[in-house]
């Protein structure tokens, strides 16, 4: 065991005592090594002389620890009222569940409970400061005698080392409450594995962040959201903003699946690694969807135009209305029923299924290797030009012979474009 182990082991065990006893013990302890090293001996030899640390620990008593317990837990339950006009409120709830509701007057009210163990009351401890006009509040580590608040980690190991430390506590021993005054201009939460919910606040931009925790939005009022997650699910409902103004959505999350209901914004951006999508009476002047793997479900979509796209996860769109529509799959499947005016859809060896209104007047169709079936029934006429490349085809019920086939019908005003590999194309 080197040095540096050894006072690691030694800080572990010493954080559940009074916290005068635990530096007392360090200092002695780094005066220890100093002198023994200065000497010119060997580490291993100065551990030995030290001996076990827990046989050090029995000669102190539980008294020892009281009173460094007692002061923890005064601190783990408080209620605070702040009243002054900030520029950004800023919270970080580490691995804290986190509300954030709407303040009835204009004071920010913030209620902390650590309902824990012991060990977990004296780790952690609500903070709170201002700076520059931007009020920052939140849980974070106790300091230990070698550590400094303003002190960051080093590599990617230390912060992996810090986010593994939060997996041995349970989830929702730590609650942090906090109320919002309407008005402020702009409002940052970060956590790292609690979960998050937001619901009835008012502001001009609303940025989120959770790593292993889940995000829930509920009826906010602002002009600017941003939401990002890594492995957490998204919940976001209520958030009309203004289509002719420069309002933005963009929520993204790697692993946790994204819903969005009752949305509204002038660009509306919902991205996924392999997290579904679904959405549910969505408008927007500009959508765009991407997933990874995941599925993608989108269901009463009003939006001038949407841009849908999938690597392997399919894509299934009902009742979608607008201008312009882009979808592409790599391997999935793409499902659609749209009120359109143009349809663009492409596919690698997915299979392909639209029903166009009576509004389409353009559909471009590309399938690697799927099959392309084109429900026209609404469509008063369309020109249609077809193409597989051994797969077979039947238009209208007509059975076509050979691998190319151009054809018109009725006012012929609806232009068709069809393309495939090997897959069949059927044309309703």
């Amino acid at each position: 065991m080197t040095k540096s182990e050894y006072m690691n082991a030694l800080r572990e065990k010493l954080q559940h005592y009074n916290r005068a006893l635990e530096m007392e013990i360090l200092e002695d302890y780094e005066q220890h090594f100093a002198e023994g090293l200065a000497e010119g001996r060997r580490e291993e030899d100065i551990i030995a002389e030290l001996g076990n640390i827990d046989d050090m620990l029995k000669e102190f008593s539980e008294e020892d620890l009281k009173q460094e317990l007692e002061i923890m837990e005064s601190q783990a339950n408080q209620s605070n009222n702040y009243e002054q006009l900030y520029r950004a409120v800023v919270i970080e709830g580490l691995l804290a569940d986190v509300e954030i509701t709407a303040s009835a007057d204009d004071r920010i009210r913030i209620d902390y409970d650590n309902c824990g163990s012991k060990a977990q009351k004296m780790r952690y401890q609500f903070y709170q400061y201002e700076r520059d006009g931007v009020f920052y509040a939140g849980v974070k580590e106790r300091k230990g005698p070698d550590r400094h608040e303003d002190s960051a980690p080093e590599s990617i190991w230390d912060v992996l080392s810090v986010f593994n430390q939060f997996a041995g506590w349970s989830s929702g021993d730590i609650h942090l409450n906090v109320q919002i005054p309407a008005g402020l201009p702009a409002i940052e939460i970060d956590n790292t594995s609690g979960d998050l919910r937001i619901r009835g606040i008012q502001t001009q931009k609303l940025e989120t962040q959770c790593i292993s925790g889940d995000l829930r939005i509920e009826d906010v009022d602002c002009k600017k959201f941003f939401g990002k997650t890594q492995s957490g699910d998204v919940e976001v409902s209520g958030i009309a903003m203004q289509l002719d103004e420069d309002t933005e959505i963009e929520i993204q999350t790697t692993s946790g699946n994204l819903a969005a209901r009752r949305i509204s914004a002038a660009k509306v951006y919902l991205h996924t690694s392999s997290g579904d999508v679904s959405t549910d009476r969505l408008e927007a002047g500009l959508l765009k969807v991407q997933t990874a793997s995941g599925e993608q479900e989108l269901v009463n979509i009003a939006c001038d135009r949407a841009d849908l796209r999938s690597g392997s996860g399919d894509i299934d769109a009902e009742n979608i209305r607008g201008r312009e529509l882009n979808a592409a799959a790599g391997s999935g499947e793409v499902e659609l029923q749209t009120d359109m005016e143009a349809v663009e859809v492409k596919t690698g060896s997915g299979d392909i299924e639209l029903a166009a209104s009576a509004r389409t007047n353009n559909i471009h169709m590309i399938a690697g290797s799927g099959d392309i079936n084109l429900d026209l029934s609404w469509i008063e006429g369309a020109s249609i030009a077809s193409r597989t490349g051994s797969g077979d085809m039947s238009i209208r019920g007509y059975e076509v012979s050979g691998r190319m086939f151009n054809s018109s019908y009725g006012n012929g005003a609806c232009q068709v474009s069809l393309t495939t590999g090997s897959g069949d194309i059927v044309v309703k």
